[in-house]
């Protein structure tokens, strides 16, 4: 035939052929491979015979939690074998590190440290933070935050001298009945499951860690637990390529320098009976290394496994790893049996010297890579701080925070709105009678009572379900469950009846905390009008949880796996977050964790140490994120009971801007009132008087020219010291109702007289003058425009829409004295420890109600008021009071005049950026947007819109006098301030 023709019919020929043959990815090379030429490698490899060649390819299980006896195994192996490397376990920080720092030392050729780390080196080490399991993290729509998560696992485990880990987990579970791989599977999406695979080891590879793509090629469509026998999986060539080896292939061509292979029996592959694929060369070198090209190091499934010692012997099932095309032995039990089977192999050709000692140079240019040819020891100092840095949690908060998954949310019922409408339980199933985490972080957001059940005992489940028909919301936690479908997850066999009953009475927001397959065994939890799954239990799980149905966090979580046809892989619904306070630490509202404690704790305790207050509560919040909640010291110098979260104190002169300053905002939303008009154009009893023409805005930043107080219990006592006819008795009556303290109590006519004194007394210049006055008549004209007795007004309309059920006057009425901090010992007009009734004399003649002083208050409600101040009026979702308004109130009135109040609120001086640094008022670093108040018995609050920052100092400084001035003179209240400054500074 002519040549040119035979050219002709040859091209398209070579072109069906050309486009038959798959094209291979551009492949990224190991990291280690450049260096397996090295001289280093060259020159360590020359100087080991073949058994120690072969002693390089065995890394053995390494524990930092066992005896001396352990450790005299591990140090003979080393010495007399020249192992490779170590895979340590369970155990401690210091102990790992300080046995690492040995072994090296003793070890000829350094040793490879590799860690089975799937989550973190918290999954094997005492007292580190753990990352989620991976089917936690399946569930994260941001792929980035695993690159972030490797990083980090690469940084830990550097630290520990680690560096390998056996990780990321790269099967697809597509098997719910899964027993060994399931909630440590990114899920069984193959797209999702590749990119979160890829993205945590380039994290770890990208700084200095080998990352170990495991179980190849596939372990995730099996029922069977590979540790306790040999699985078999019969799925077809075609489909391991689509599924199984997806993530695989993608790894390789990424640059992945190891894979671990799984003992599992695959009759597509390897049609050898009872042959686990560790031990299979059409699987090791015929798929993995030909097939997917793969050029890095090959680790067996540790050696110790049923799946593999079932059928074969020490020794042998070593010799045929080596044989199939492994590279690394890992944790082999008999090290010598190991050795002397492989050398039989290399006797008997069926493995080569060559092929030895390719394997043995791969694994020490990974050593040269990781910079073990200049071992430095490693620092035991710190090392576990260092290990769970505030970053660390902030990073695994986030990857939780990310992952949550809302299945139901039946009339976009999360998050909770209108909690003035909601009477709440909470239930947790499945456990004592201990309030759990999530119960806790619950009650922070509003008022709840805590109900707990123990399916194992249904003695008082009736009892339970009754009283629970009294609420309008019932925030249920499923907890103490199992990750195990062979344990049929944990579930009780009573749960399901149980929900059914609870369902049937009650609106429900039930959270599962456990493993997403376990839903499909509750049925009832569809009939939930909110779930949510955590996927995990444990505590950040059940903060998060409680604060995503409060909106302190949005959910955005979707599901890795199917649970049964209505929840898909991939579903998951979206909720708003950032409606309410979040809970969290320092670093994540950027702020130094470190700087907040140290100084904090520091001046808190020379205020402590110099008498300054017995004891005090310290919270801080940026960008409506909770950094910091301290309680130090106790509630007297008598040191008996400590202070505590959730213990009230009198706010004192906080209560002008916390009391009647809310409701005149709201007034004047309304439209009702207007800070511009005059006193006797709202109160008659003052139009005639010479203070009729004050205006209200003057009277508010406290330059109406009233006096600055009136001792009107001074009017009371007669010269001797004893109480005039008429005016207290020592029981309650229908005349004496006003209780003033215990055991005292003033005729209800004496507050016209009070009036008639402030309406009498003198009236000075309009200069800025502070008065207790001014509140005292405000809370007049708020009752008359509101048609509501004020405190009532303000509760109702403001603290209680917010949740903040503990900011009260009265307290002792409705709290047991143990959780009121006391403030003075009165020897002058009540004669009696003030403890639950209001410190000052004026409020306390009202009935403990003024606008002055007179509200009481917890740390933590307190914070919601002054958060939804610095959110200018929005809070839960709700506006409740306008933006504009709050800027009118929150901003300097009258400057001309050398005032720098605001209407109602204290302010930074107006030069405090020209004053020197001891000058400035409340600190230097304050902003000119910031505001806040201070209050007689200790107390202080300040907000920062410009910065974020919301900050509250609570103690009683008059016990037992108000003499003691030292927590002025120490400026204890505003040093505090200031380092919130400081720690964001330094971030």
């Amino acid at each position: 035939m002519h040549l040119r023709r035979i050219f002709f019919l040859i091209i398209p020929l070579l072109t069906v052929i050309s486009l038959s043959v798959p094209v291979r990815a551009q492949q990224v090379d190991p990291p280690f491979e450049k260096y397996i030429n090295h001289p280093w490698v060259d020159s360590v490899l020359n100087s080991l015979t073949l058994n120690e060649q072969i002693a390089q390819c065995i890394w053995i299980a390494a524990y930092s939690n066992k005896d001396i006896s352990h450790e005299v195994e591990i140090t003979d192996l080393i010495r007399n074998y020249k192992i490779g490397g170590l895979v340590f376990f369970q155990g401690t920080p210091e102990k790992q590190a300080e046995l690492t720092n040995y072994y090296q030392k003793i070890s000829t050729v350094p040793l490879i440290i590799a860690m089975d780390a799937e989550w973190g080196a918290g999954m094997r080490l005492d007292n580190v933070d753990k990352f989620p399991y991976q089917m936690t993290m399946g569930a994260i729509k941001n792929d980035s935050l695993l690159y972030e998560m490797g990083v980090t696992v690469a940084n830990q485990l550097k630290r520990l001298g680690v560096n390998v880990n056996f990780a990321p987990v790269a099967d697809i579970n597509n098997n719910p009945l899964n027993p060994v791989i399931n909630y440590r599977s990114f899920g069984e999406d193959r797209e999702n499951v590749t990119s979160k695979v890829t993205m945590y080891m380039k994290g770890m590879q990208d700084n200095g860690i080998l990352a170990t793509a495991k179980h190849f090629p596939g372990h995730g469509d099996t029922d069977t637990d590979s540790h306790y026998d040999l699985p078999l999986i019969n799925n077809s060539r075609e489909r391991f390529d689509s599924i199984e080896l997806y993530p695989f292939r993608k790894l390789i061509n990424s640059g992945i320098g190891s894979v671990m292979s799984a003992h599992l029996s695959i009759p597509s592959l390897d049609t050898t009976r009872n042959l686990p694929s560790t031990l299979s060369k059409p699987i090791i070198t015929g798929l993995l290394k030909d097939d997917l090209g793969f050029r890095g190091i090959i680790v067996t499934d540790a050696m110790n496994m049923k799946g593999l010692t079932k059928y074969f012997k020490p020794g042998e099932a070593e010799a045929m790893a080596m044989e199939a095309g492994n590279d690394v032995l890992e944790f082999v039990n008999d090290v010598d049996a190991a050795i002397g089977e492989i050398i039989y192999s290399v006797v008997t050709g069926k493995i080569t010297k060559e092929e030895i000692a390719l394997k043995c140079r791969k694994i020490l240019a990974l050593k040269y890579w990781v910079g073990l040819n200049k071992y430095t020891p490693v620092k035991v100092e710190n090392i576990t701080k260092e290990l769970s840095p505030g970053k660390t949690k902030v990073l695994i908060r986030d990857l939780y925070i990310k992952s949550i998954t809302v299945l139901n949310n039946k009339q976009n019922f999360i998050p909770l709105r209108g909690l003035d409408t909601l009477k709440i339980a909470t239930l947790a199933v499945g456990t004592a009678n201990n309030i759990t985490p999530f119960q806790e972080m619950l009650s922070n957001y509003t008022s709840v009572d805590h109900f707990n059940i123990n399916l194992a005992d249904t003695s008082n489940i009736g009892d339970i379900l009754e009283k629970l028909k009294s609420y309008n919301l019932v925030i249920t936690g499923i907890f103490n469950t199992d990750q195990r479908p062979n344990m049929n997850f944990g579930i009780p066999e009573k749960l399901n009846g149980f929900l059914n009953s609870l369902l049937v009475n009650n609106k429900c927001i039930i959270t599962y905390f456990g493993n997403a397959y376990a839903v499909n065994k509750i049925p009832s939890l569809q009939n939930a009008d909110g779930l949510i799954v955590t996927y995990q239990e444990n505590t950040f799980t059940q903060d998060l949880a409680a604060q995503l149905i409060f909106g302190g966090i949005g959910a955005s979580g979707t599901l890795p796996v199917t649970i049964n046809d209505y929840y898909r892989a991939g579903f998951g619904i979206e909720t708003e977050g950032g409606i309410r306070l979040q809970y969290t630490i320092p670093e994540n509202a950027g702020m130094s964790g470190d700087i907040l404690n140290n100084k904090i704790d520091s001046i808190v305790n020379e205020g402590l140490l110099a008498g300054a207050y017995p004891g005090c509560e310290v919270m801080a919040a940026r960008n409506g994120m909770i950094v910091f909640n301290k309680t130090y010291g106790y509630h007297t110098y008598e040191d008996r009971i400590s202070v505590a979260k959730g213990d009230l104190y009198d706010l004192a002169s906080l209560t002008k801007i916390t009391g009647p300053l809310p409701a005149l905002m709201l007034l004047d939303d309304e439209g009702k009132f207007n800070p511009d008009a005059t006193l006797g154009s709202y109160l008659l009893e003052f139009q005639k008087s010479d203070k009729g023409n004050i205006l209200l805005s003057e009277m508010l930043t406290h330059q109406a020219g009233l006096v600055d107080w009136i001792p009107f219990w001074e009017e009371t006592v007669n010269r001797k010291g004893t109480f005039k006819r008429n005016i207290f008795k020592s029981e309650y009556s229908k005349k004496y109702s006003v209780e003033v303290a215990n055991g005292l109590f003033l005729n209800k006519n004496y507050n016209k007289k009070i009036f008639k004194e402030i309406i009498k007394s003198k009236l000075g210049k309009k200069k800025y003058l502070y008065s207790d006055l001014s509140f005292i008549i405000i809370p007049k004209i708020i009752t008359n425009l509101s048609g509501q007795r004020w405190d009532i007004f303000v509760t109702d309309s403001i603290y209680h829409k917010l949740g903040a059920n503990d900011i009260v006057f009265n307290p002792y009425t409705k709290y047991p004295l143990s959780r009121i901090v006391p403030t003075e010992y009165d020897s002058l007009f009540r004669k009696q420890l003030l403890h639950g009734t209001v410190h000052d004399e004026g409020s306390a003649m009202l009935g403990g109600i003024s606008g002055h002083a007179g509200l009481f208050s917890t740390a933590n409600d307190l914070m919601k008021l002054m958060e939804f101040y610095r959110r200018m009026g929005n809070y839960g979702g709700e506006q409740i009071i306008s933006k504009e308004t709050l800027e009118k109130y929150t901003r300097v009135q009258f400057p001309e005049n050398n005032n720098r109040r605001g209407l109602g609120f204290d302010k930074p001086l107006l030069n405090n950026s020209e004053v020197a640094e001891n000058a400035a008022y409340p600190t230097k670093e304050v902003s000119d947007s910031s505001f806040g108040h201070s209050g007689f018995t200790g107390t202080f609050v300040w907000v920062d819109p410009q910065y974020g920052l919301t900050y509250i100092f609570l103690c009683n400084r008059v016990y037992p006098t108000r003499n003691n001035n030292l927590l002025s003179e120490m400026n204890i209240r505003t040093r505090i301030l200031q380092v919130l400054y400081d720690s964001i500074a330094s971030n």
